[in-house]
């Protein structure tokens, strides 16, 4: 069935809502949305794209506040010590309490939905983001753990133990999380670029590369991967299974047959190849010659990628769903 204004979801954007269904379907933990830049120029992109319905405009408007707004903000302190970061995410986390954005979710989002500060400790250098997290009410850890825990691995400068937190937090498999985190990432093939490997010839690179990605399919970026059983292990954007990861495997394969018993198979199918083809971009960008790469743009994996920024009740009425 398609969803309908009584979806607990369908005012989110397509890719989260997704994410957040398994979340509330209790197939996994939480789910998350790394904000920056992309995220909300994705969603103006793909808003203009349908052009803007009086059902889209007030959608267009928050975003776009909160794009402008995030992109004023300026985080700094003195010294790499815990109280300097402590209070920095502090005064950084009040200011993103601010984000139109942030209030949408939190009002249209049953669960509990929260967003903090996230640092990265990467070649000396400290940088930070955020991250908005969705829970189902009895399943949400306090936001000040998050924090504590992030801010404790970049003072070390060992982001091992807050890399298998979060993937907790994320509900991904623990012996994934374990191979994702303890790998040597010194090798010329690290953890991202192995969990790849298995899907990378249903990859058209050739696709990604060219400037009008965006009018092509994601059917012809990620083409027959459903041909193999890892493609089902890509259950989110951004997790890396451990390849030939068989948990992972059967939580993808619940996960896709949740979804389909809500949602046109298309869709889900479209989901899953979104997320593939997402880490194989990502992953690709942490090899040694492409350290400098940066996030995929909306619609580098073809129409669907920008389609998926939409909200969710808005993306399932375009033909390609209302058939499949």
């Amino acid at each position: 069935m398609s969803p309908t204004d009584t979806d607990s979801v369908a005012a989110l954007p397509t890719f989260a809502a997704l994410d957040v269904r398994a979340v509330i379907e209790q197939e996994r933990r939480g789910a998350s949305i790394q904000v920056d830049g992309n995220y909300f120029r994705g969603q103006e992109l793909a808003i203009d794209a349908v052009g803007t319905a009086s059902t889209l405009t007030d959608r267009r408007n928050i975003v776009s506040q909160s794009r402008r707004f995030y992109e004023q903000i300026r985080v700094d302190f003195d010294s790499l010590t815990r109280e300097n970061l402590i209070s920095a995410s502090d005064r950084f986390g009040q200011l993103l309490q601010r984000l139109p954005e942030v209030q949408y979710l939190k009002r249209v989002f049953p669960g509990t939905c929260f967003i903090v500060p996230e640092w990265l400790r990467t070649g000396g250098e400290v940088k930070y983001g955020a991250r908005i997290y969705f829970f189902r009410a009895d399943a949400a850890p306090a936001p000040t753990d998050i924090l504590q825990r992030n801010v404790e691995s970049v003072v070390a400068d060992d982001r091992t133990e807050f890399e298998q937190y979060q993937g907790g937090l994320h509900g991904y498999p623990k012996c994934c999380i374990e191979y994702f985190s303890t790998h040597e990432r010194q090798t010329e093939t690290g953890p991202e670029l192995e969990a790849v490997e298995p899907i990378e010839n249903y990859i058209d690179d050739d696709v990604t590369a060219e400037r009008q990605a965006r009018s092509a399919s994601i059917g012809d970026v990620v083409d027959g991967i459903f041909e193999i059983p890892q493609a089902y292990a890509f259950f989110a954007r951004e997790f890396y299974p451990e390849p030939g990861c068989e948990r992972a495997r059967h939580r993808g394969v619940s996960i896709y047959e949740t979804l389909s018993n809500a949602y046109p198979e298309t869709l889900v199918k479209d989901y899953f190849r979104l997320n593939a083809g997402w880490s194989y971009l990502m992953a690709k960008a942490t090899a040694p010659e492409q350290r400098s790469a940066k996030r995929p743009v909306p619609g580098s994996l073809g129409r669907e990628h920008l389609r998926f920024y939409l909200p969710l009740r808005r993306t399932v009425t375009t033909p390609r769903y209302q058939t499949g």
